[in-house]
């Protein structure tokens, strides 16, 4: 089952008017890995959205939407806590535990704090 990380690969692919195989050629990593992360049969490599952003502007330029689409590819989201305090740190886990069970209001509230979307 293709990804919506997928779908929008295709689309960029198909906008950008190369195959699987160009894009391949392009950021380094074989049409098979390729189709395999399309698919969601291989997790996203963490240096992705860097080699895609490098060779294609428009991911450049629109590179938080690619990020939340690898992100949901991959089914987590990594936080960096290496200049955080003890409490900071509690704080990101405690997000992290109840995330599932917060409200469609509560998540509302949050975007708006956080300036989101």
């Amino acid at each position: 089952m293709t990804t919506q990380l997928g779908k929008e690969l295709k689309k960029l692919r198909i906008d950008l008017g190369i195959t699987l195989m160009g894009l391949s050629e392009l950021v380094g990593l074989s049409p098979a890995f390729l189709s395999a992360i399309e698919t969601g049969r291989k997790r996203v490599p963490d240096n992705f959205l860097d080699l895609l952003a490098s060779k294609i502007p428009t991911v450049a330029n629109d590179r938080q939407r690619f990020e939340v689409l690898i992100n949901q590819a991959r089914k987590e989201v990594r936080m960096p806590l290496e200049s955080s305090n003890y409490q900071d740190a509690a704080l990101a886990t405690e997000f992290a535990r109840r995330f599932s069970s917060l409200s469609t209001e509560e998540k509302s509230r949050l975007h708006s704090i956080l300036g989101g979307k």
